[in-house]
């Protein structure tokens, strides 16, 4: 009687765990809020899956701008047919920083891209470090000195599709990771207000040195 006990104890755990951490029916990619310790420019290579399920990147936009798009190209099997599949690649919501994701998956190459772009216009609030934690779910991309999260969902050895049991890929796959990054509207404004001043003080120069030639004709 006491094994039958354990047995149900053990059972439910393994059914509470189940619930707690659902396995994806595709590997995902999540970008999240939080996060530190690497700068954005020069280790945003170093997201790659390693078998570990999940598997957490913390950085830190490091850049003179914001963060306006993220892209992850990799590639995995050609001729993936299964449904579950196919409607499994998608991003997992909300996306916070971003208006879209889109996934895109070539099944002639097995080339498979996961793309985070589109972003609201600035509001100027990005100032850091006192609005920057807030910025997640205003779709205004990630601020200069704002910190997040890469998460791979998934992304483990051996990974199979749903229903038919295809392989997704042979070997865990290589990412190509790049971002974009465009400055601060304040920043814009004042490059825009240096540019008007010399243009300005060059038109000075010019119709000075004008009328000292007139006046010495």
């Amino acid at each position: 009687m006491r094994s039958i006990y354990l047995c149900l104890i053990l059972l439910s755990f393994a059914c509470l765990s189940a619930f707690a951490n659902p396995v994806p029916t595709d590997p995902q990619i999540v970008i999240d809020s939080g996060g530190d310790p690497l700068d954005l420019s020069t280790k945003i290579n170093v997201v790659q899956p390693d078998g570990t399920d999940p598997l957490h990147f913390s950085f830190v936009n490091n850049l003179d701008g914001i963060v306006t798009s993220l892209t992850f190209n990799t590639m995995v099997n050609a001729g993936l047919t299964d449904p579950e599949w196919m409607s499994g690649f998608s991003c997992p919501q909300p996306l916070g920083y971003f208006l879209s994701c889109a996934v895109n998956y070539t099944s002639l190459t097995g080339a498979l891209q996961y793309q985070f772009s589109g972003v609201n216009p600035s509001d100027g609030d990005e100032n850091f470090p006192i609005d920057h934690d807030n910025e997640f779910d205003q779709f205004e991309g990630i601020p200069i000195g704002g910190d997040f999260t890469i998460t791979l969902n998934g992304w483990i050895k051996g990974a199979t599709a749903p229903s038919d049991g295809k392989a997704l890929y042979a070997n865990l796959p290589m990412f190509d990771n790049s971002f974009t990054a465009t400055p601060e509207p304040s920043m814009v404004l004042l490059v825009a207000m240096l540019g008007i001043l010399l243009v300005s003080i060059a038109g000075f120069v010019r119709r000075r040195e004008n009328r000292k030639e007139r006046s010495t004709e």
